[in-house]
Order: structure tokens, then C-alpha cells, then sequence
């Protein structure tokens, strides 16, 4: 019997049928991963960069097909799919070239003379559970680091991005890696419970939603394990009034739309200074008055469907409720194909706090507008949700910006640049964003154990 199936979000049809895998087989990926590790931790750095700069030659060979690929089955732009695949290679290049010199043992001596050791091994296999949004660089991020420090991975995919997470996994059997490093599984939440809960798990990772961060988390803790935890974010864009307004709204609109306006960094609390208000709002509704919407594996198309139904009817269900409660609907664009699970780009303003919109994070192309006088009440405002992930200052006032940054409840914010991850620095937010770091130096370390040796 199949169990979940992969759509097309832009024709709705169905692509195809798949099965979870069964608990035998289950258990044999988990016993070859085990079996393996004792293997993979002893291979030197260079073993590994080998594989690795493998693989991303085959991202780059293969970069097209995959971006067709996730552009069908999830509605991302093929144009944003190919730049996801060839982020993944500079991902891949970045690791492959500094892990050794980042987890080189380091030799000190302490006050009473003894040679001090520090060292960092692996921990073992470590279980990810990650999104459908962006299906290759998502899983790479997290995946590729923990396997260079040594460790073996279980990668459980999103449900409704098989062929993509199939596609990639095709490539990563093809790098040398051997059949127990890195495994994708289709595990129903039932398996992925009953792993955390075995032994031969040394640690989770999970990217997505804060229900299923809050479950991982909960079931880590109790089999005391270590756990990273990359969930939702409702980041605030803060446009001062000396902001070059063009260039602002310039970035507002990537920053927003991007993925279709599905990424956990995308920009959507827009909190504009009364003095550039509405030049900021005119320029902005122009501006997306211009979009494209689409099939999003044609290059002219500038904004694609949801990756499915349910998320459609969720932000459809965000809205109807905080118009209720007295938000007001600034622009609707009305451009919608008829066809596919479309959602027209949408400002909301006055937005009282009993609306979904102040208190939730809309995964999709809705801005929620704001506007201050002080600065301080733009801080508050920021500040004014349970998620901590990105932040964006607009200003030419570098250093009232950073004083602002300074002050606002976040893991990243970036001045005068959207919010994005470089596989070069750590990513990763505060409250009920998550905790523990992905990328750079932080991220490689994560999931290492950090052993002293005194002699």
C-alpha cells in the first residue's frame, strides 16, 4: 500500500506514489550506519574531502535536472532551484577544504605544567530530519558537516519531496562515501520516534516546524541526546527613515518572495518609519504589482504555488482570522492562475495584536506591515514575537543600526543585506527558533565530542 505521495503543486497532479520504509529495512540502515561508523571515524580528512568534493562535482554536472526536479515537485522557481544546487557546491568546498585545520588538536599547557589536550570526535549516528522548502541545501547544511567531523547520518526527507531527496541520494552513492555514511529513509513519525529512542542514535538534527522541533527535542532529552534545532522565524525588517528607500524595497522584495515567500529566513514583519511610510508602501505594492505568477519552471516567472494544499488553506486561514480580528488587507494581487495551490501576494496593516498575523509566522507571500516614530518602539515591535531567527536593519546610519541590532532578540541580523546563510558563518536563531548552530566553524563542531587529555 503507498503511503504519501509527491505533486505537483502548479498542476496538482500526482508524480508519484511511495512507500515508508518498512522496520526491517529500517533497522538495517540503522545497523549499517552503526557498523559503518566505527569504520568512517578513523578515515582522515582528506578521505573524506575526497567524497565530498565529489559529490559537488556532481551537483554542478547534474545542477539543471535537480533544479527541474524540485521546481516540479515543491513550486520553487527553477531559477532559485539551480542557485540552491550550486550554493550546495560552494557548501561542499567550503567543508571539504577547512574541516581539518577547523578540528585540528589543540595543545596547551595548564598552570601546574601538565600538556593540556584538546580534541574533537565524533559522536556517532546522528539522525536528521529535515524539510521539503529547500530539499538539497537544507539536508547538505546540516548533513555534510556532521560527516566530515566523523559521523554517520540517517537524512529522513519531507514527504512530498521524494524524487528530489531520491535524486540526491542517487549522487551521494555515487562519491565513495560507502553505504552506511549517509542514508535517506522514508520514516513515518512512529520510526522516527522509535529511533531517537534507540541507543545506536548518538544525536538528532531537525530543520522545520516548531511542533516538530518541540517533539524531537523532547524525546532527545529524554534519552538524553544531543539535539540542534532549526525551526520557524518571523523576522522584522526595519526600514529607518534616512534608508535609501529605492534599495530597500529593492532587497524587501527578495527578502519576502523568495521560495515563494516558504523560507524560514524570509523577511516578514515590515516595520517601516511614519516618515517614509508611504513612499515605501507605493514603491512596494509597484513592485510586486509586477510580478509574474506562475509555472515556476518557466524562466520568466517571478513567484510559484505553495508546495501544497494544507499550506495554502493554512495562510488562506492566518488571514480570513486577522482581518477578523481588525487587520486590514493594504494589497491583494489578483494575477492567480486557477489552476495549483497559488497564493496572491498580500500586505496586511493594522494589525492588532489578537491577530494570528502579529503572533505567527505566515509561511507564505503575505507581508505584515508595521510602522514606528521612535526608536525604541521599532525595537519593541521586533521583539514582539516568540521566534528569534534573522533580522534586517535599513539604514545609512551604520552606527545607530548596529546599536539597534544590538538590541534586538536575534540569532543573525544583517545591516543593509537580507538575511541568508553562507556556509562560512554560524545560522541559527533563539527563543522558539531553535538552538545550536548550523554552518561555519559552530556548525562543524556541533556534533563532536570536545575530549581534554590532560598529561
Amino acid at each position: 500500500m503507498k503511503n504519501f505521495k509527491s505533486i505537483n503543486p502548479f498542476t496538482e497532479e500526482v508524480i508519484g506514489n511511495y512507500d515508508f520504509i518498512s522496520n526491517e529495512n529500517l533497522n538495517i540502515a540503522l545497523g549499517n550506519a552503526a557498523e559503518h561508523f566505527g569504520f568512517w571515524r578513523k578515515t582522515t580528512f582528506a578521505d573524506r574531502a575526497k567524497c565530498v568534493l565529489k559529490l559537488s562535482e556532481l551537483l554542478k554536472d547534474n545542477a539543471d535536472e535537480l533544479a527541474l526536479i524540485a521546481s516540479t515537485e515543491m513550486g520553487k522557481l527553477k531559477t532559485e532551484a539551480k542557485a540552491e544546487v550550486l550554493k550546495s557546491v560552494r557548501l561542499c568546498e567550503y567543508y571539504a577544504t577547512r574541516s581539518a585545520d577547523i578540528l585540528q588538536s589543540k595543545l596547551s599547557q595548564s598552570e601546574t605544567g601538565a600538556m593540556v589536550e584538546i580534541k574533537y570526535e565524533p559522536l556517532g549516528v546522528v539522525l536528521g530530519i529535515f524539510p521539503w522548502n529547500f530539499p538539497y541545501w537544507q539536508v547538505l547544511r546540516s548533513a555534510i558537516p556532521i560527516i566530515m567531523s566523523g559521523n554517520c547520518i540517517l537524512i529522513k526527507p519531507a514527504p512530498n519531496v521524494p524524487q528530489s531527496s531520491l535524486a540526491l541520494q542517487n549522487l551521494l552513492n555515487q562519491c565513495g562515501f560507502g553505504n552506511g555514511v549517509i542514508q535517506t529513509i522514508f520514516a513515518s513519525e512512529t520510526q522516527i520516534e522509535n529511533l531517537i529512542n534507540d541507543s545506536r542514535i548518538a544525536a538528532t538534527t531537525l530543520t522545520g516546524s516548531e511542533k516538530a522541533g518541540s517533539a524531537v527535542a523532547s524525546l532527545s532529552g529524554k534519552n538524553i541526546k544531543k539535539s540542534v534545532l532549526e525551526l520557524g522565524g518571523s523576522d522584522p525588517f526595519i526600514v529607518m527613515p534616512d534608508a535609501d528607500i529605492d534599495f530597500a524595497v529593492s532587497n524587501a522584495m527578495m527578502a519576502r518572495f523568495q521560495n515563494n515567500g516558504q523560507s524560514c529566513v524570509s523577511a516578514k514583519r515590515f516595520i517601516v518609519h511614519q516618515n517614509v511610510a508611504d513612499e515605501f508602501l507605493t514603491k512596494l505594492t509597484q513592485s510586486i504589482e509586477k510580478l509574474i505568477i506562475g509555472n515556476p519552471t518557466e524562466e520568466h516567472v517571478s513567484i510559484g504555488p505553495l508546495a501544497r494544499k494544507d499550506l495554502q488553506e493554512l495562510l488562506q486561514n492566518q488571514v480570513n482570522d486577522s482581518v477578523a480580528a481588525g487587520a486590514s488587507i493594504l494589497y491583494k494581487n489578483k494575477n492567480i492562475p486557477d489552476t495549483g495551490f497559488f497564493y496572491p501576494p498580500t500586505i496586511l496593516g493594522n494589525i492588532p495584536k489578537a491577530a494570528r498575523a502579529y503572533t505567527e509566522e505566515l509561511f507564505g507571500p503575505v507581508i505584515s506591515f508595521y510602522t514606528f516614530t521612535e526608536t525604541d518602539e521599532a525595537i519593541a515591535l521586533a521583539n514582539a514575537t516568540s521566534y528569534g531567527l534573522g533580522a534586517s536593519i535599513w539604514s545609512k546610519d551604520i552606527m545607530q543600526a548596529k546599536q539597534i541590532a544590538n538590541n534586538i532578540e536575534s540569532g543573525m541580523i544583517y545591516i543593509n543585506q537580507i538575511v541568508k546563510s553562507d556556509a562560512r558563518f554560524p545560522f541559527g536563531g533563539i527563543k522558539k527558533s531553535g538552538f545550536g548552530r548550523e554552518l561555519g566553524e559552530f556548525g562543524l563542531r556541533e556534533f563532536c565530542n570536545v575530549k581534554t587529555i590532560w598529561v
